[in-house]
């Protein structure tokens, strides 16, 4: 689930969940991304799904899961390069790799 924080067009969203709808959506706003501000507002929403990616990972690290850790390790890898997208203005690009990764969960 993702709230909305602030009343303007493209705003911030806070990202409590690691699901499907929510990197569908995020990629649905980088795909409607037009300012410097929504640009940030994107970055730190894949920020926070990193977060919850790399909270999976340790688990997987706990719980001596190889096949689960190496599920994760590489989605955060990915979830890392479409961040990295966004400061070069390449947000379609970010979007696939969102929509790649909901696909994936």
């Amino acid at each position: 689930m993702d709230t909305q924080i602030g009343s303007a067009r493209n705003r911030m969203h806070q990202v409590a969940e690691l699901t499907p709808d929510t990197l569908t959506a995020i990629a649905e706003r980088l795909m409607a991304a037009t300012t410097f501000e929504d640009l940030i507002y994107r970055e730190s929403e894949i920020d926070a799904l990193w977060t919850l990616v790399d909270i999976q990972v340790r688990q997987a690290e706990l719980s001596c899961s190889a096949g689960e850790l190496e599920k994760w390790t590489a989605l955060r890898s990915r979830l890392w390069e479409a961040h990295d997208l966004i400061p070069e203005d390449r947000c379609p690009q970010a979007a696939v790799i969102l929509r790649e990764i909901a696909a994936r969960l």
